[in-house]
């Protein structure tokens, strides 16, 4: 097949939701290289009442009564959105008349299996995480615990090609269902190389430790899987053994309010940044001697670490599967064994103490970005699967000749 297919990119992610930044800098960097990707937001969610009439306002009793019952409500509504997806799918594929449908897979969505086998598009999937994180870390998915599984084993058997974020994330899809591994591509997140950089200038340079200490970072949507209490405990023990050593935590989420209370005990060393926009954080981790990810799900492939790694700052991180994807032990990183609550704090003093090390691992965290993890390498190699999909369909539906 000749030249970059056009893509009709699906996604269901709500409004605000940190993922956004992949999916528009994949099509970003996918359009650079000359395809077409046409980005469709899916989710059918209302805007909170506040976007809608533009003040907060007291909620009324049916908001609250809904509110109330969401938990029970939300896996029955996902499930019956399946059907209203169907009607829009269709319409996207009449107008763009695509070659191949890429999806960024939902817990509890289906239709687009139906919707590329009644068109005979090809299937291509982008997962970041297995159906078991419904169990994990989402409480209203948990009414239904087989179904999650039942749908992804059936998306997984659909597609024609797969793509995931870590090789523990394919391991586990070969393992556990039996996906031909050839099925299944690696593509971990990239960073963008021009806004994330050594050079830029961090935000609030006057709070800048200078030779006597260090900054230790973080950035994140402060959920249950980032690890939050072992990263308070980690300050605090941290803050103790370095006193000059100050914490700035960039974003906002549910466990950022009892984070905050916990590190009292260190009063004006720790400034909290609540949330920003996306295009504020390259300054804001230009104020980071040491960029710390406390803990993560053994399948993700963190974003911050690789917008790090561009920035040039060194990065203390567990040695899961999807973290050595990006970062080798002593070269780019310094590496802990996972829930090692000693190891983590030893290897944060350890760059706090060293400023030659923290350079020699920006510097190398920086040259693997810029030659392996940058957008437009993550971008080339999904379109490269986009279009062998493609062209395995066209060579399918050409008639043979006897």
């Amino acid at each position: 097949m000749d030249g970059v297919v056009r893509i009709a990119y699906l996604h269901y992610l709500s409004p605000g939701d940190s993922a956004l930044t992949h999916v528009g800098e994949f099509a970003r960097a996918a359009r650079e290289l000359g395809a077409t990707v046409d980005v469709h937001g899916m989710n059918l969610d209302e805007a909170p009442a506040a976007s809608r009439n533009g003040t907060a306002g007291s909620p009324s009793i049916g908001q609250t009564l809904k509110r109330g019952l969401a938990r029970y409500l939300h896996e029955p509504k996902k499930l019956v959105w399946n059907w209203r997806h169907l009607r829009r799918e269709r319409e996207i594929v009449e107008t763009a008349r695509p070659d191949v449908l890429l999806v960024r897979a939902d817990l509890l969505t289906t239709s687009y299996v139906a919707t590329a086998r009644r068109t005979g598009l090809p299937l291509v999937l982008e997962i970041n995480a297995p159906a078991l994180e419904s169990g994990v870390y989402k409480g209203q998915y948990a009414h239904l615990p087989y179904v999650p599984t039942l749908l992804e084993r059936r998306r997984l058997a659909a597609a024609d090609a797969i793509v995931v974020v870590s090789s523990t994330l394919k391991m586990f899809f070969v393992e556990r269902y039996g996906v031909p591994d050839a099925k299944i591509t690696v593509v971990p997140n990239g960073a963008d190389v021009r806004t994330f950089r050594p050079d830029v200038a961090p935000d609030r340079p006057d709070w800048r430790c200078g030779e006597t200490g260090a900054v230790v970072g973080f950035v994140g949507s402060f959920q249950e899987f980032h690890g939050i209490d072992v990263l308070a405990r980690m300050m605090l023990r941290v803050g103790q053994l370095r006193p000059q050593a100050r914490f700035l935590l960039v974003g906002a989420g549910a466990r950022a309010d009892a984070l905050q209370g916990a590190l009292g005990p260190l009063r004006d060393r720790v400034r909290f940044t609540g949330r920003v926009p996306h295009e504020r954080v390259p300054a804001l981790v230009a104020a980071f001697d040491v960029g710390v990810l406390p803990e993560t799900a053994f399948y993700c492939s963190p974003l911050k670490v690789v917008e790090w790694m561009a920035a040039g700052r060194a990065i203390v991180a567990p040695a899961y599967g999807s973290v050595t994807d990006l970062v080798q032990d002593g070269r780019e990183a310094l590496l802990f064994p996972p829930r090692d609550e000693g190891a983590l704090v030893a290897a944060v003093v350890r760059a706090i103490d060293d400023p030659a090390l923290r350079a020699a691992l920006g510097r190398a965290a920086r040259e693997r970005v810029t030659t392996s993890l940058t957008w437009q390498q993550n971008a080339r190699s999904v379109l490269a699967v986009c279009t062998a999909a493609a062209a395995r369909s066209s060579r399918s539906a050409q008639p043979t000749t006897e």
